[in-house]
């Protein structure tokens, strides 16, 4: 036999009260919910209770634990609790027990008396009661809710969803709930407050009473749309009130809830208005027509759901280190759509990303260079909410993730300062992505146990604290290439204003990641104390930005074994304990082994350099189109299809060009 389906209420409780008796997260959790009702709260435990807002009522252990073999002490002891809670008013509204029944003691059958007990209790009183775990005893269950939100951070919206499993899987009524709520637009719960406003206007626009001088509020529900369909005397103002009543029932049962939900003052009343005049025509058009038939009740397929004028949106996209392939499902289909309108993109996003993009869509690319960053920011702020403001959408398409020293946060509040709706698209970090791109992990086990992520520039160019040398920690230096002698300098002094902590050792390893995930990345690894002399006679064609640094044990963590890069942290715990009495020739024996495990993982050059994407990358060359457009000629770039025109720079422009060792296969 299929299980009886629940009768779902839904109360209004004010100014009651909820006895809830136990302790821990989910008393807490029924507390609340209880106050969101506007229920008082009376909470029964034998001790103080952490972490609960509400008024405690204390009884004491012998009352609420009676032995399991007094059950005339237990009936007694409930029915004193009841009694004293419920008071001359009647004032209790429900009970649910958590917990406390089954905490003490830990006898099953004593649990299962008290529970029996204080549900015989409840029923003789009619009260409502809750039990968890226990569905045969419980006469109402709570479902998972959920309170939708409107514009206004302070008030929620009166919109609330709930489902029930009746008992069988509350976890799952919660999964359910989840899905439902994201299945929804977000601003349904406006929706909601915007059709309760309509209707209070349009039951304020006429005065209806009843013979009791009373409001009326619904009319008679006899249609698919719950009001009568019976022909009215049009000067009679209750009549008007229902017609405008229907009007609003039609819009609220066909109307996109994303229009309902972007409705204001104005625009309601202009809706009510037009229904009386799109009424008062059809009155006159019958007049002279001598038709003798009343007048036909408006279709619902006549209604204007014409789409508004559509407001414009900006994305915050991330392209990832720079491999089309590493690219998100959803950047990658915001890209490519026939709905975006502009694209503005950093200059470091690499040529093959740019070559997925339509050659109808127009594309601006940042004219950054040393000295200019701030001006081409604030410029491509500008034309982002320019575009929006026409109702454009608005790609700014952005190196690696778009918070990840990306500036994206300035452009998230521009947006929301000028009330244009922005949405974040999050991409692959460079900072974790790069090092991964050529085996270096910036954590691992028995060598990294944690890493710290910082700039080598700061604001407006000024220098930054870097952080001192702990042996199990990473450090990711972001755009700190160009500055690489300084940087050493600053890590390696034995006093620096530049940093705080201790001094790196000269010999912690060092790696430089190049142009990470495209097809001329490079690496080029060596020691602090090296790196720069590697830098100046090695690399004979210059810095290949955008670049990053990572220092310290986690660079050569997955070399060979012969290294053991992976027992790096074991080492510095083994020379301690072996010498745990004299920490100076720990550390003196500490640094011997580090300075072996250097020598047998750079050899006698002391460095070494990879260039080339990591085998297996071939296979994702065919997602990476050719470069169909010229990034320096604006002629190639038409005009999409809502009109945009793209704004170019010309020569003045530094953009990236395809190199032919990067040129992807087709």
């Amino acid at each position: 036999m299929p299980p009886v389906a629940s009768l779902l209420l839904a109360h209004r409780p004010e100014r009651r009260t909820m006895l809830v008796i136990g302790d821990g997260r989910l008393a807490q959790t029924r507390v609340r919910t209880a106050k969101e009702a506007g229920l008082e709260t009376k909470l029964a435990w034998n001790a103080p209770v952490a972490n609960i807002s509400s008024d405690m009522y204390q009884v004491s252990t012998m009352a609420l634990f009676p032995s399991k073999d007094d059950k005339e002490n237990c009936i007694r002891a409930w029915e004193h609790i009841l009694n004293e809670i419920d008071g001359p008013d009647a004032s209790l509204f429900a009970v649910c027990v958590t917990d406390t029944l089954v905490a003490v003691p830990n006898d099953a059958s004593s649990r299962r008396l008290r529970c029996e007990i204080l549900a015989k209790a409840c029923r003789t009183r009619r009260l409502p009661l809750n039990v968890t775990d226990t569905p045969e005893l419980c006469t109402f269950s709570f479902p998972a809710t959920h309170r939708f939100a409107t514009d206004d951070e302070e008030n929620a919206s009166s919109l609330q969803l709930a489902v029930t499993t009746n008992g069988r899987g509350c976890r799952l009524a919660g999964r359910i709930r989840r899905h439902l709520v994201a299945s929804l637009p977000a601003s349904v719960g406006l929706a909601v407050e915007r059709i309760g406003e309509m209707r209070e206007l349009a039951k304020a626009r006429t005065s209806c009473r009843g013979d009791a001088g009373e409001l009326e509020d619904e009319p008679a529900l006899n249609d698919a749309l719950g009001y009568s369909s019976t022909a009215e005397d049009e000067s009679d103002a209750c009549a008007v009130q229902r017609r405008r009543m229907r009007w609003v029932a039609q819009i609220s049962e066909y109307w996109p809830l994303e229009r309902l939900a972007s409705l204001d003052q104005t625009q309601m009343q202009a809706l009510l208005e037009n229904e009386m005049d799109a009424s008062s025509r059809a009155q006159e058009t019958s007049a002279v027509t001598e038709h003798v038939e009343p007048v036909a009740k408006r279709s619902r397929h006549d209604l204007d759901i014409s789409k508004p004028r559509r407001k414009g949106h900006v994305y915050l996209l991330g392209s990832g280190p720079g491999h089309p392939a590493l690219l998100t499902v959803a950047a990658r289909d915001i890209l490519t759509s026939p709905d975006t309108d502009v694209i503005l993109s950093d200059k470091l996003v690499p040529t093959a990303v740019l070559a997925l993009i339509p050659s109808t869509t127009p594309l601006v690319i940042a004219k950054k260079f040393p000295g200019n960053a701030e001006g081409a920011q604030s410029e491509l702020i500008s034309q982002a909410l320019k575009a929006a403001n026409e109702g454009k959408t608005v790609v700014r398409l952005k190196q690696g993730d778009p918070f990840v020293y990306g500036r994206g946060g300035e452009e998230l509040v521009a947006c929301q300062n000028a009330g244009i709706e922005c949405t974040v698209v999050p991409g692959i970090s460079s900072a974790i992505g790069g090092p991964l791109m050529v085996n270096i992990p910036v954590t691992q086990r028995g060598a990294a146990e944690s890493m710290i992520m910082s700039t080598g520039v700061g604001r407006g160019g000024k220098r930054v604290m870097l952080p001192g040398y702990e042996r199990s920690r990473t450090l990711l230096l972001l755009m700190g290439v160009a500055r690489l002698p300084a940087v050493i300098e600053t890590l390696t002094s034995c006093e620096s204003p530049g940093r705080y902590g201790d001094a790196y050792p000269p010999y912690t390893p060092i790696a430089i990641v190049e142009r990470a995930s495209s097809e001329d990345q490079r690496l080029i690894a060596s020691t602090l104390d090296r790196i720069v002399h590697v830098m100046d006679t090695h690399i004979t064609d210059g810095q290949r930005p955008p670049g990053m640094l990572v220092v310290g044990w986690a660079v050569l963590s997955l070399t060979s074994t012969q290294v053991a890069g992976a027992h790096v942290l074991d080492d510095e715990a083994d020379c301690y304990a072996e010498h745990e009495h004299d920490p100076a020739r720990a550390a003196k024996q500490l640094a011997e082994r580090d300075a072996a495990r250097i020598d047998r993982w750079l050899g006698s050059r002391g460095f070494y350099i990879r260039e080339g994407l990591p085998h297996g990358y071939d296979r994702f060359a065919q997602d990476a189109p050719a470069l169909t457009r010229s990034l320096d000629d604006p002629t190639t770039l038409p005009r999409s299809s809502s009109g945009w025109a793209a704004p170019r720079y010309g020569e003045a422009m530094e953009t990236p060009t395809l190199a032919p060792s990067s040129q992807p296969s087709s």
